[in-house]
């Protein structure tokens, strides 16, 4: 990112687009968000009443500070909320939606005192997925990037790195080899068309190939003239209707779990190691039937991987494909950001104690399938990030110094932003920031209506009293407009 050395104003990314201008409240709120990140401020904490349009409060933050953007939000439906309105905000740049691509999910677990296990459902939606891998793809590629997501961020994803490596770049006029193609989109996780094309998959026929992108909703028809590629046509996926040609494009993996197959035979040897060791670990304790349930998954599980490269719950075997240390982070959707990344948590009274939940509830059910030989003792792993290593996207840390993982150091962000947005924020947002600023005032000018609030003493003499005055005036009222109707209507 390029600075202008003389005011410290970096170049502008975003460029905010709205028939509204600050009024009210909102001038002064956003005039001492921006002037404390730009001193040097890591957290500050938005104190907000409803209507006083917080988003738009947000949205001019963006654009003041110019940053990479994640706004995190507890459910999806105000995340996708959140995110059209900043698509309206923000039309030039790259808005995405990033949350759970799970319509229906049951996971993996054990009942000890039922002696029943629950195997893993999933059903995925596959709009939702190409809007995740879009957005991936657009942190790679731009800078100008806003984020709305879920909890979903706290989760593993492929790393960024391998993402990035595993992409495949066209350019007429290069040349190709059809076969290194062929195996560079299989690497991919790219499927060849069975009957239909579908996202995710390409063909070869003659001299032409087609690939149904996983990040958007088009297909790419490259033309060769036998090793060189002569033209790159843009076709909508469902119509197959041109959209134009462009000289250059990339494709992105077609799946966010993008695993290193090549070095498959060590993954597996590590495997075999751990099962090994578990399996000591039950004879031991003569607790046979977990010895005997471990050894039968996993080496089912080693069979199927070794021939498919796939298996159910291949997601509990990620540390060893990706070469991660015990208690080492995920790789998460906070690595492909910058480290002075902009970090917006709204309503972070309820983000916040959602975000530091979901990885105790992760750890105390994955604990308990491999206490009894469901899973090897690596699954504890595939996780969320946990509460600490979070706060290592908000530039803080609250632990020693001397008990880091190593690996926690290249997930840190000390120049990272955070604005708490909240109505009602707790102690840990008020701690946390040095400034809390407060937004109370509609834009409109209007003030919430004096409320009275009577003590639950039992004795309903004075509110008994209050409520026929009001429903006096009410009649008045009605009386009135009755009055003024007849009257309108004899004239």
């Amino acid at each position: 990112m390029k600075y202008l050395k003389h005011n410290y104003t970096p170049m502008v990314m975003f460029n905010l687009t709205s028939t509204f201008t600050p009024s009210w409240d909102q001038p002064q709120a956003i005039k001492e968000i921006t002037e404390s990140f730009r001193k040097g401020e890591n957290q500050v904490t938005l104190l907000w009443a409803t209507g006083t349009g917080k988003t738009f409060t947000m949205a001019n933050v963006i654009q003041n500070v110019q940053k990479p953007t994640i706004i995190l939000s507890h459910n999806k439906t105000l995340a996708a909320q959140l995110a059209t309105e900043f698509k309206y905000f923000f039309p030039d740049n790259a808005v995405h939606y990033f949350v759970s691509y799970f319509d229906y999910y049951q996971p993996e677990s054990y009942l000890p005192d039922k002696g029943t296990y629950i195997e893993k459902e999933a059903t995925i939606n596959e709009e939702i997925q190409m809007y995740r891998l879009s957005t991936m793809a657009s942190l790679l590629s731009r800078e100008d990037v806003i984020v709305v997501a879920s909890v979903s961020a706290l989760y593993g994803l492929g790393s960024r790195e391998f993402f990035e490596h595993n992409s495949v770049n066209f350019k007429v006029w290069e040349e190709y080899d059809f076969d290194e193609i062929k195996k560079n989109l299989l690497a991919m996780q790219y499927k060849p068309v069975q009957s239909k094309i579908e996202q995710g998959m390409f063909e070869i026929s003659g001299d032409k190939i087609d690939i149904y992108i996983s990040t958007e909703q088009f297909l790419y028809r490259l033309y060769f003239n036998f090793n060189e590629l002569e033209m790159i046509e843009k076709k909508n996926a469902l119509t197959f209707e041109h959209q134009g040609e462009q000289q250059a494009i990339t494709i992105r993996p077609a799946t966010q779990y993008l695993q290193n197959m090549e070095k498959i035979e060590e993954v597996i040897a590590a495997v075999k190691i751990d099962l090994d060791e578990r399996l000591k670990y039950y004879e031991k304790r003569w607790e046979l039937v977990e010895a005997q349930r471990l050894k039968k998954r996993v080496s089912y599980d080693i069979r199927m991987i070794r021939e498919t490269w796939f298996v159910n719950g291949i997601e509990n075997y990620s540390p060893y494909f990706e070469n991660r240390l015990d208690g080492a982070p995920p790789n998460t959707l906070f690595d492909y950001f910058p480290e002075d990344c902009l970090v917006l948590i709204d309503e972070s009274h309820m983000t916040v104690p959602q975000f530091r939940g979901m990885p105790n509830a992760d750890a105390s059910r994955k604990g308990t399938l491999i206490e009894h030989g469901f899973r090897l003792p690596s699954a504890i792993n595939h996780r969320p990030l946990a509460n600490h290593e979070f706060q290592t996207s908000l530039s803080r840390r609250w632990f020693d110094a001397e008990m880091d993982h190593p690996d926690l150091k290249d997930h840190i962000k000390p120049k990272a932003k955070t604005l708490f947005v909240s109505a009602t924020p707790a102690n840990f947002e008020i701690e946390l920031s040095k400034r809390v600023v407060q937004q109370v005032i509609r834009p409109t000018g209007l003030l919430d209506p004096i409320t009275y609030v009577y003590p639950k003493s039992g004795e309903y003499g004075p509110l008994i009293s209050t409520i026929d005055k009001l429903d006096g005036s009410e009649k008045q009222l009605l009386q009135t407009e009755y009055d003024r109707e007849h009257i309108d209507r004899f004239n």
